[in-house]
């Protein structure tokens, strides 16, 4: 493409979709783009001079367009997209947009089932530190990127979130490939594990011979993933399990050697596991241990991944992604390990109806350690009709409350905020959970707007 082309992007108020745009706006394309609703960041897209659309149009596509690149959540029939097909514009997804980054760059993806965007984060971070001055697409803002959730960088570097879903990493062509775990997920469109985990087996096969693949060999399914994997290989893991890259509680190995220790601001044993990965990709690029962990020490986390976003009424408010009954439950230990004999409520909003009632026992026991749970609603992405009648908040509800867990369904932002007011000798800590749009509750008990609900 040359840099005098404009390029639309089809629900670009996404956090991946609109990285990526602003990656391509920095380097001097025309950048425009639609969204069902506006945001934080589209706001922050129109400040930067991008054409944005709040709903999506096919009046939006016009013949100055030379490309679209789309959501992997935009269906077939989405206006803009059929009119940009009818017209022959040249269209492609997120993935395969990403794709052509990696055909030309250094590329370095990290994909795993939970930890992502953090251990990304923390490579991002350890790149910079050793003046590697990578690109980076990332799926959160951090404040070290002016709370932007990419980074342009001068380099061939290039580092990315490698998501799964669909086999979308299948269109990365990657040098070195970090895999965190592996566990059940998007089982809306994969059959099962098995299917799952073939979809990470296929991603490792592509690297080159002269690719390297760090994993974490305390994961089981990992560990079957690599049965069919003959190249090159770093591992890590938390209990020592003969890995390359060891815990010993925070303290680090390296072939049974004692090497450094970590004192992360952010809490949690998995997020150790996330920094031994960081780690083991430093030292794999010659940065310095001693700076890749001091780096780490320093990082604060980013945007929703267990973020102190303020108080409200005496209770100390954390947002957190979390929306996998695993995720949940090292959320919520991690909680109580930092802040022991404080009391907890999570403010879980369900991601996904399907997968809600693919997991319904899995999230009643994530929540037995929480002392309150609030479900307000649950979010609906990629749900058919089949799903959303097939589960409700109450089904999950009355589960957790099985647990001896007291849950409440409260709808609104107000009838949420009125709880917490009115029981501040019951709560200390208030953890805002979810991948929907959950986090505005934050926003609302912070800086209240009328009218606001969940």
């Amino acid at each position: 493409m040359n840099k005098g082309e404009r390029i639309h992007f089809i629900g670009i108020g996404g956090i991946g979709l609109s990285g990526l745009a602003q990656i391509f706006n920095e380097q001097g394309y025309t950048v425009s783009g639609s969204d069902m609703y506006a945001s934080h960041l589209t706001e922050r897209m129109q400040k930067k001079g991008i054409k944005i659309y709040i709903g999506h149009n096919e009046l939006n596509i016009t013949n100055s367009i030379t490309k679209v690149i789309y959501s992997s959540a935009v269906p077939a029939s989405n206006p803009e997209l059929v009119k940009a097909r009818e017209m022959g514009i040249s269209t492609v997804n997120f993935a395969q947009a990403i794709g052509d980054f990696t055909n030309k760059m250094f590329t370095i993806a990290v994909c795993g089932t939970h930890g992502k965007t953090t251990v990304t984060s923390m490579s991002a971070l350890s790149l910079i530190a050793g003046d590697k001055d990578p690109m980076v697409v990332v799926g959160a803002s951090l404040k070290e990127f002016n709370d932007n959730n990419y980074r342009l960088g001068r380099s061939d570097y290039f580092l990315v979130e490698a998501c799964e879903y669909k086999r979308n990493f299948l269109n990365y062509n990657p040098n070195i490939i970090i895999l965190t775990n592996i566990e059940a997920e998007h089982l809306d469109y994969y059959k099962d594990l098995d299917d799952y985990k073939s979809a990470f087996k296929q991603f490792i096969a592509k690297l080159p011979e002269d690719g390297y693949l760090i994993a974490n060999t305390g994961d089981e399914n990992v560990k079957d993933v690599l049965n069919d994997y003959s190249g090159n290989l770093i591992t890590f893991s938390a209990d020592g399990n003969n890995a390359d890259w060891t815990l010993q509680g925070n303290k680090i190995e390296k072939a049974g050697e004692f090497v450094g220790e970590f004192n992360l601001l952010i809490p949690g044993t998995f997020n150790m596991i996330n920094a031994l990965a960081a780690l083991a990709l430093g030292q794999l690029l010659y940065i310095k241990r001693d700076l890749i962990i001091q780096t780490l020490n320093k990082f604060t986390g980013a945007w929703r991944r267990f973020e102190l976003i303020g108080d409200f009424n005496g209770i100390m408010l954390i947002s957190d992604y979390a929306h996998h009954p695993t995720a949940i439950f090292s959320t919520i230990k991690a909680t109580k390990e930092k802040y022991p004999n404080k009391k907890l409520c999570c403010i879980f909003q369900p991601h996904q109806y399907n997968r809600t009632k693919k997991f319904l026992p899995e999230f009643a026991d994530s929540f037995k350690n929480a002392d309150v749970v609030i479900i307000p609603n649950i979010y609906k992405v990629r749900d058919t009709k089949e799903d959303i009648h097939s589960v409700s908040e109450n089904d999950l509800i009355d589960a957790i409350n099985k647990n001896g867990v007291k849950t409440y369904h409260l709808e609104t932002y107000d009838k949420i905020k009125d709880y917490l007011k009115e029981n501040p000798d019951n709560i200390d800590i208030a953890i805002i959970m979810g991948a929907g749009d959950i986090w505005e509750l934050g926003d609302y008990l912070i800086h209240p707007l009328p009218n606001s609900s969940v």
